[in-house]
């Protein structure tokens, strides 16, 4: 697995029994080659994404996964389970607390899905969060927001609906947030070209990436990777 590290990429060969911490903004690039079984957390603003994996190997990445999620958001413990972890991330901080917090989050996890929430959610927030993970999971792929509606079964417009009423903005702006936020984080940390991060962040068209860059951030990819440089 290919991880950012410290403004470097790092191959690491995580095994049985192992966690991977990605924080904020950062991604991770597995090798599906051989066989694996792998639980993925995703921690969103508004809901916890889970997902298990077993795959045989031999493709690129996996067909299949089940997944199930934690409808608004973490409570105080997970939450600040959380934030310790991302504290000893950041410090490099060796020895069991991190193991040992790890395994907490897992039981705290475990815990929200087995506890029905006192007050559940509206549905249309539940389904606009659903979708709100999904774009965080698949933003790379060239994905738009009728691909979006026929996976969940909804009108497209039904989908702008949900995020005009529910998210204050419109489904292309919000794929485009959060292809920008990869984007950020691979200025920061990868030697690539505008083309090979403009690709890996869903965008065809360097030249739009460009545009909708400098539209949310109010500079361009290459002032930013600039910037960012200047202050490490």
């Amino acid at each position: 697995m290919e991880i950012a590290r410290s403004g470097r990429v790092e191959t690491i060969q995580p095994g049985r029994g192992h966690a991977v911490f990605v924080p904020d903004h950062a991604w991770n690039k597995p090798d599906w080659s051989s066989h694996v079984e792998t639980l993925t957390l995703l921690f969103g603003a508004k809901q916890i994404g889970i997902s298990l994996v077993r795959h045989e190997g031999g493709t690129q990445s996996p067909s299949t996964a089940l997944k199930a999620s934690v409808q608004g958001g973490y409570d105080v413990p997970t939450h600040s389970i959380l934030a310790a972890l991302m504290v000893l991330a950041a410090d490099h901080v060796k020895g069991p607390l991190a193991r040992l917090l790890t395994e907490s989050l897992l039981h705290a996890c475990l815990r929200l899905l087995k506890s029905p929430q006192k007050h559940p959610p509206r549905k249309a927030i539940r389904t606009y969060e659903s979708l709100c993970l999904y774009v965080q999971e698949n933003f790379q792929r060239p994905i738009t927001r009728e691909s979006v509606a026929q996976h969940f079964g909804l009108a497209p417009n039904h989908v702008s609906r949900l995020f005009r009423k529910e998210g204050f903005m419109r489904f292309n702006d919000y794929l485009n947030l959060v292809r920008v936020n990869r984007a950020k984080f691979m200025l920061q940390t990868y030697s690539l070209t505008l083309k090979e991060i403009a690709f890996d962040c869903g965008y065809n068209d360097t030249a739009y990436f460009c545009r909708v860059f400098k539209k949310t951030c109010k500079i361009t990819p290459t002032q930013y990777r600039t910037d960012s440089t200047s202050v490490r």
